[in-house]
């Protein structure tokens, strides 16, 4: 007999997903009329993808070719704690934001994910983080002046 399918921990993906949608479609409520067209498209394909992929899944349970256990979201072991320490930094990362402004907080949530993951070489360290960083300053506030929160960086520059 063929074992089941884990499809509870294909559930996270779908769950962040509609969490990032419908803050999304909050987020745009006071926007002007033709970003709310785009965002409402964006948004609406978004939660289009994760039916599908409920719809699938759905589908697996009922032809008894899945269960709903989550046991790969803990497996190996080892992982459990990059897993956990990558959903802090994100966390953190949104968090701080408006604070830290997009420059200052995607160095320093770039540096402990890279930390976090294991990664201990000076270039990788510290090297890409600034690289990003100071491209998407670049791109992002000086190029097309978006509206980012601005932080210490993005005052001490301006």
């Amino acid at each position: 007999m063929k074992p089941k399918a884990p499809l509870g921990a294909d559930l996270a993906i779908p769950a962040l997903a509609l969490g990032f949608a419908v803050y999304f479609f909050v987020s745009i409520a006071d926007l002007p009329w033709e970003a709310k067209a785009n965002g409402v498209l964006i948004g609406a394909i978004l939660v289009v993808l994760i039916a599908v992929q409920l719809a699938r899944m759905a589908r697996q349970l009922a032809r008894g070719e899945g269960d709903l256990s989550a046991a790969p979201l803990w497996r190996p072991a080892d992982v459990t704690r990059k897993r956990l320490g990558m959903a802090g930094v994100t966390a953190a990362f949104i968090a701080t934001l408006p604070w830290l402004g997009l420059t200052l907080g995607l160095l320093l949530g770039m540096f402990a994910a890279l930390w976090v993951m294991g990664v201990r070489r000076r270039w990788t360290l510290v090297g890409l983080p600034l690289v990003i960083a100071a491209a998407a300053y670049l791109l992002f506030i000086v190029v097309l002046q978006s509206d980012f929160p601005h932080g210490p960086i993005e005052k001490l520059l301006s």
